[in-house]
């Protein structure tokens, strides 16, 4: 396909001139390699030159032949010669070793023999091919292995029938095809492993001696230089034409280039080296070099010019940096990209590339091409200073496709995620705003800061496509911000809430429970009943939170009533989440942290504590009992605290909102509850302190009575009855008072004696009522009946502590108090003390009379003038007769000597007693130095321990 190139012509490579060991170039071959540099003389001399062409070593090659070509593979030279008939002559030396010479064959074959026009070897040296001036060919094979062996050549030949010699010839790197090239042909003969052949014509036109090489671009491919153009051909046939007028002495493949030796356009007497890219079409090099080029050498990586006057240049190719810079001198940023590219350099500078282009064709006004350069710099180019640009100029539309590249890429931080959203809600691109919230759903992953662009779109006022987005990539805390504070929709907050796990349940019910329990009371305190008592499931998102919630829509006319349905669904949710795995079992949250929620719905609270308290801890409350099913675990350290603080807080609800209830029967209801609680304290752990404190501040005076009692605060609820008939207002309510009163001091007086005289003074200041003078009465006859029963008990403690009839007698006497309500009594206790008086004097005539009669015996004893007469017949301890020797004691009692023990000196029969006496004497005694003791005694009871060490005659 022919093609009018448009060479850039460029300056990729820097030409100097070295010195030159060389004579002269006229009528010598040139070969090189890496390593060696070859040249032959006419007259058959080779020289051997190293990298820097300086000589290694000289020797004979041919003496009777004339060398045609030259080729060095692996470190092997191949000459061929001709002969002086014109047979081929093929010799190969070893440069390695000394120039050893390996192999020298004549190659003569059956026909006439013609001149050689062209010769190459394929790069294992396994094949070989002679071109002849007929159009014949010559193909050697194994030619690698014959001259290792040093036999000879096994040839055949091959008839073109092309009429015209070979200008040149080439293998394929496949090497099972060869190129052949004539004056006005090129065809290509593929060999099978057989060793046969076909020949295939490619084009009618072709070219001149050293106008073959292999394509840079592809293998299987080569190039064929005309007059008026390159050509690429391949297998098939004719691939590209690249338009190049001008002669072509030869053309040299240099790596990636093709190196073109032609006459110089404007002094057509010099030549002109010209090095073309023909993958991305460019001149890398074209100069002026000589008036005659006589050959290029590849060295490494180097080009070598020889001339015929021995001068030598060399072109060295610039380094890629340095083609770069010279690019963007030109512009040439297509070109750049494709040479980074070829030279597999670093990402970062093919980004810098891009970035170049880009700048260059935002100042060329093309924004959108512009744009598209920019968009491939992200992740190497940091997009502040891009960003920048498009705002100075206001290219916003330009601004919004690079930013949804940049997040496209993972590459955005908040700040550009609310500069993108800014952009689209200014320009009001509601599909791009669409497309940029939804771009990730297909592979899942995010590329913005989801929490700034949820906030910029609630700001601007996108509250749709915030819930969307935050739905979408289940961002919980926005989704509920959005339905609570923004679209108000309680409903689908609780619907939401009800889809996520237990811990989210639990953090955003703390957070929102209150707002959610003042528009939708009744559907939050069933999610927290589900939530708190251990038995709540997240629902499918399909589900509706509402139906599966569904209340009873009646008035509140029983807390009770409320309860149970409650309970009821959650012991019906339960039942039905009964065969849920092990992994939906989670640790319920305290139901306290949730009790702030419900400042304002005390009716919901206590809804809410009862259902916790049967559905978690096991304590039902019926209507006249509290039933417990396992007592244990409501002390267990975990619940504790939860049940304590919780049937504490329902007390205090029960008894507050029976004061502000308006309905005598929720009143009594509640009451009744609150009184239940209290008299099962021993079996739940209620607080009575704080039940107190509740009863006391809410005037519930049944609850506080009880709670006194059960506090033993029996002087409080005695005050308490005192108080209330203080305060009545009939004599209805007066009677009923001072009947409590009496009912108490009976029930609890001989607790706290003192309150008799209390009570006594308080009946005989309000003694206008005949209820009053009966109950005094009966108060006289109760504090008799206490001391009766503490004397017969021998409470003597307990009875000094009762009220003595003086300060009765002394409260009874103040005016206004009739002497007729106490006559009786008074009369009734002069008696009893008048008869005391007499036994206590009978009893102390018979204390003195028998004090004299032992005063009267001692005095006889002690007289030792008068004899003491024993008439004892019988012994006092065995009862048998006494006999000598009988042993007889002052006290009057004898004894058989066998009886008493050895040494004994007192009476067996009056030790006990004497020793009791004289034991109670030595602790008086003792008692006397212990002040510490004596003064401990009187503070506790000092009238008693005085008039008792009176007694003792301690004083």
């Amino acid at each position: 396909m022919s093609i009018k190139q448009n060479w850039k012509s460029l300056h990729f490579f820097d030409c100097s001139l070295e010195a030159s060991t060389f004579e002269s170039w006229d009528d010598c071959l040139m070969t090189s390699s890496d390593q060696f540099t070859i040249k032959i003389r006419r007259d058959g001399t080779i020289f051997q030159y190293n990298s820097k062409f300086e000589l290694i070593k000289t020797w004979i090659g041919f003496q009777d032949s004339r060398c045609l070509h030259l080729s060095i593979a692996n470190d092997t030279l191949i000459a061929l010669a001709e002969n002086t008939s014109n047979y081929p002559v093929i010799k190969c030396w070893n440069l390695l070793d000394s120039s050893k010479l390996l192999y020298n064959s004549v190659l003569e074959h059956n026909d006439e023999p013609h001149p050689i026009s062209a010769f190459t070897i394929s790069e294992d040296m396994s094949i070989a091919a002679i071109g002849l001036a007929n159009g014949n060919m010559i193909i050697i094979h194994n030619l690698k292995d014959t001259i290792q062996t040093s036999e000879q050549f096994k040839s055949f030949r091959i008839n073109l029938a092309i009429k015209e010699p070979i200008t040149d010839l080439l293998f394929s790197r496949s090497e099972n095809s060869l190129f052949i090239l004539s004056p006005s042909s090129l065809l290509v003969s593929r060999f099978d492993s057989k060793g046969g052949y076909t020949i295939s014509p490619l084009d009618d036109i072709g070219s001149q001696l050293n106008c073959l090489q292999m394509s840079p671009i592809n293998s299987a491919s080569v190039v064929v230089a005309r007059d008026e153009a390159l050509y690429l051909y391949g297998l098939e046939g004719r691939r590209a034409t690249y338009a190049l007028e001008g002669e072509k002495t030869f053309i040299k493949r240099f790596f990636k280039y093709i190196v073109l030796c032609m006459p110089s356009k404007s002094k057509p007497s010099v030549n002109s080296v010209t090095i073309i890219d023909l993958k991305f079409k460019y001149i890398a090099y074209k100069g002026d070099i000589a008036e005659n080029v006589c050959e290029v050498l590849i060295s490494g990586n180097k080009l070598h010019v020889l001339c015929d006057d021995g001068k030598v240049y060399t072109l060295h190719e610039k380094s890629v940096f340095s083609k770069l810079e010279l690019l963007y001198k030109s512009n040439y940023y297509l070109l750049a990209f494709d040479i980074v590219a070829d030279s597999k350099l670093e990402k970062y500078i093919e980004m810098d590339v891009h970035k170049r282009y880009a700048d260059y064709l935002y100042q060329k006004n093309d924004y959108d091409l512009a744009t598209q350069e920019y968009c491939k710099t992200i992740g190497y180019v940091e997009p502040s200073s891009i960003i920048r640009k498009f705002l100075d100029h206001q290219r916003i539309h330009d601004l919004v496709k690079y930013l949804q590249e940049v997040h496209y890429k993972g590459n955005a931080n908040p700040d550009y995620t609310t500069l993108l959203l800014n952009c689209l809600i200014k320009i009001k691109d509601i599909d791009c705003l669409d497309s940029f919230i939804t771009q990730s759903n297909n592979d899942n992953q995010v590329q913005f800061d989801l929490q700034t662009a949820v906030r910029v779109l609630r700001q601007a006022g996108y509250i749709n496509h915030a819930l969307q987005l935050s739905t979408t990539y289940l961002r919980h805390d926005d989704v509920l911000k959005i339905q609570i504070e923004d679209r108000k929709d309680w409903d689908a907050a609780l619907k939401y809430l009800s889809r996520l796990s237990p811990d989210n349940v639990e953090n955003y019910l703390h957070h929102y429970g209150r707002l959610l329990l003042e528009y939708n009371c009744q559907v939050t305190t069933h999610l927290l009943i589900e939530l708190c008592s251990g038995s709540y499931r997240p629902k499918n998102a399909d589900s509706d939170v509402t139906d599966q919630l569904s209340l009873r829509k009646s008035k509140f006319n029983s807390i009770a009533a409320n309860t149970i349905n409650y309970i009821g669904f959650n012991a019906s949710n339960s039942s039905r989440n009964s065969s849920t795995e092990e992994d939906d079992v989670y640790k319920p949250p305290s139901p306290l942290k949730y009790f702030s929620q419900f400042i304002n719905y005390p009716n919901q609270l206590i809804i809410f504590i009862e259902s916790i308290m049967k559905l978690r801890f096991g304590i039902e409350f019926t209507s006249d009992n509290i039933i417990i099913k396992e007592v244990q675990s409501i002390y267990d350290e975990q619940n504790f605290n939860n049940v304590s603080a919780s049937l504490n807080t329902i007390l205090e609800l029960y008894v507050q909102e029976a004061g502000a209830s308006e309905s005598p029967e929720i009143q009594r209801e509640l009451h009744s509850k609150a009184l239940m609680l209290i008299d099962n304290y021993e079996r739940i752990p209620i607080d009575l302190n704080h039940a107190l404190m509740i009863c006391t501040i809410e005037s519930f005076d049944e609850g506080k009575v009880k709670l006194w009692k059960f506090l033993e605060a029996y002087e409080e609820i005695i005050y308490h009855h005192m108080a209330q008939a203080d305060t009545s207002t009939n004599r209805e309510d007066e009677e009923r008072s001072t009947d409590a009163i009496f009912e108490s001091i009976k029930n609890f007086g001989k607790f706290v004696p003192r309150m008799y005289l209390v009570v006594l003074d308080f009946l005989s200041n309000n003694i206008e009522g005949h209820n009053n003078r009966t109950v005094i009465q009966n108060l006289l006859e109760l504090i008799d009946n206490v001391r009766d029963e503490f004397t017969k008990k021998h409470m003597n403690d307990e009875v000094i502590r009762l009220p003595q009839m003086s300060e009765i007698v002394q409260i009874l006497s103040k005016p206004g108090v009739h002497n007729g309500i106490v006559k009786e009594w008074i009369i009734r206790k002069v008696k009893e003390d008048e008869e005391k008086t007499k036994v206590d004097e009978l009893l102390l005539m018979s204390y003195k009379e028998e004090t004299i009669k032992k005063e009267n015996q001692i005095k006889e004893l002690n007289d030792v003038n008068k004899a003491q007469t024993f008439q004892n017949t019988r012994c006092s301890s065995t009862g048998e007769r006494l006999e000598l020797p009988a042993i007889h004691f002052a006290c009057g009692h004898s004894f058989n000597m066998s009886v008493l023990a050895d040494n004994e000196t007192e009476c067996p029969i009056c030790a006990r007693s004497h020793g009791m006496i004289r034991e109670l004497r030595r602790n008086q005694k003792d008692l006397l130095e212990k002040h510490d003791t004596f003064i401990k005694g009187v503070s506790n009871e000092g009238f008693k321990l005085i008039s008792s060490n009176f007694a003792n005659k301690l004083f």
